[in-house]
């Protein structure tokens, strides 16, 4: 007689296939779901990429409020540098440097070893105190043996305060240097021992510190304060001098912002001869075309995005039967027929075809300054030609359309609140409406994705069910077989 030799060694069937086939049938019931699943997660991935390009075309828009019709150009000078902000106006101005800002700095006489102390032994602590004449204070206590030049240099730089202290290497030894962050005459320093004389006398500063001979610390310059002073003078603090326009202005820094609205200059040297230079300001008409070919290619793409992700192709339903549906277009668009992503797009369009600014003005639409929107698509179409003309004519009728002018809302102020609504804001913490939906497209998948799990454990045990059946089967098959084969064996005895 012939032996088994299939998987299903009793029933001589192939119940191996058979079970895969049922869990691959049984597997079917997911599917509902995970195309549920799919189609939420390529939502969530088009308002992705849609946010995204909002918030570059967000950029381009906030400059057009103001940035860009606010950028100059700044004169190149010799005495002076100058950068201007938004908050500056196109001008100019008349600047001398008379002097400049100078921070305080103080040195001892040399001595041969830095490491040596050089006050007393009293058993216990000494104050130094440095105190400038902006009333900033700084004390360091020291031990008996905290008295050296490196030592000193350390306790004072370890308090992180307004004085430096270095020690430097001279041909007439080794010097402690203290030098004030800070420029202009509040930035003078007294330096007080208390507790050690012998320290005292060789860092006690009231008046500025001493005026001595470059080439000879012992020699006193004349009529100079400081003279019973323990520190030598290397630079004295100076507050900057200079005019502007005909005024006279003193400054404790070189850096000065608060003469010229909008405009900080920066000292770099006393003006040549006392004569003045001319600081101009002229408006930068480059960056109102430049920021404007941006906002054209930026609109342009998140356009794009909003039409492929919104596309509608027909079903192909040639070769139907009369009880067949046809399935979606796999080249459907992920936010097809979506209410938010129409609304989006209604608004944008309507924003950038609206007219703005002064009513005769000759410039107060995008087509106005060659602008040109495809009626069926939204695209942009930039007349460079016909834009620069409209910037040399009338950049100030330009500026009045985009921008908030006269309690009325420009353009870009008006572009800028539809994207806000959309997008969010970051400084108010507000969402949108986009992370709103996302949020709600997430819940979706979670809420997908456990009903999933679910119908994947009842698929589990089902195909477990038909393994046991099968494995039933064959038992019983092979007991069947068994008991056939031992009747024909006693039969053919017989």
């Amino acid at each position: 007689m012939p032996t088994l030799s299939s998987l299903g060694i009793g029933s001589g069937l192939d119940t191996a296939t058979m079970l895969a086939q049922m869990k691959l049938a049984e597997q079917t019931r997911l599917t509902p779901y995970t195309n549920l699943k799919s189609g939420y997660e390529n939502k969530i991935s088009a308002w992705g990429k849609i946010s995204s390009a909002l918030d570059t075309l967000h950029g381009s828009v906030k400059k057009l409020k103001g940035e860009a019709f606010n950028t100059l150009l700044v004169s190149d000078n010799k005495a002076f540098t100058a950068t201007a902000t938004a908050e500056a106006s196109a001008d100019a101005h008349d600047v001398v440097v008379q002097r400049l800002a100078v921070s305080h700095k103080l040195r001892t006489t040399g001595y041969e070893d830095a490491d040596k102390s050089l006050g007393d032994t009293t058993g216990s602590t000494r104050t130094i105190t440095i105190t400038q004449k902006n009333g900033k204070e700084l004390k360091v206590e020291l031990k008996d043996d905290q008295t050296s030049l490196n030592q000193i240099a350390k306790a004072i730089n370890k308090q992180d305060g307004d004085i430096r202290a270095s020690v430097q290497r001279t041909d007439s030894g080794y010097q402690l240097v203290l030098n004030s962050r800070t420029s202009g005459k509040e930035s003078e320093m007294s330096v007080s021992v208390k507790g050690d004389d012998k320290l005292g006398s060789l860092l006690n500063t009231k008046e500025g510190g001493r005026h001595v001979d470059p080439d000879n610390d012992d020699a006193l310059i004349p009529n100079e304060p400081g003279a019973s002073d323990g520190m030598i003078s290397v630079t004295s603090a100076q507050d900057a001098e200079l005019k502007v326009d005909g005024i006279k202005y003193t400054r404790s820094s070189n850096n000065i912002t608060d003469i010229i609205e909008g405009v900080t200059l920066n000292l770099n040297a006393v003006s040549e001869n006392g004569a003045s230079e001319k600081l101009t300001l002229s408006a930068d008409n480059s960056a109102v075309k430049s920021t404007l070919q941006d906002f054209v290619k930026q609109y342009n793409a998140l356009l794009t995005l909003t039409t492929s992700s919104s596309k509608y192709v027909p079903n192909d339903t040639s070769g139907l039967k009369e009880d067949e549906v046809a399935k979606p277009n796999q080249e459907n668009g992920a936010l097809m027929g979506d209410g938010t992503l129409r609304g989006l797009v209604s608004e944008l369009r309507t924003v950038v075809n609206g007219v703005y600014g002064d009513k005769n003005a000759d410039y107060n639409s995008l087509a106005s300054l060659g602008i040109t929107i495809e009626t069926g698509t939204g695209q942009m179409t930039l007349d460079e030609k016909k834009l620069d003309k409209a910037i040399a004519d009338a950049p100030e009728q330009l500026g009045l359309m985009f921008k908030q002018h006269a309690g009325r809302d420009g353009l870009a102020t008006t572009l800028n609140d539809v994207i806000t609504k959309y997008t969010g804001d970051t400084e108010t913490k507000t969402d949108g409406i986009i992370k709103n939906t996302t949020d709600s497209l997430d819940e979706q998948v979670k809420l997908v994705k456990e009903q999933i799990d679910k119908t994947q454990k009842l698929i589990d045990a089902q195909v477990e069910r038909y393994r046991v059946e099968f494995q039933n089967l064959d038992t019983t098959m092979s007991e069947l077989n068994n008991l056939s084969n031992q009747l024909i064996a006693m039969l053919s005895k017989i």
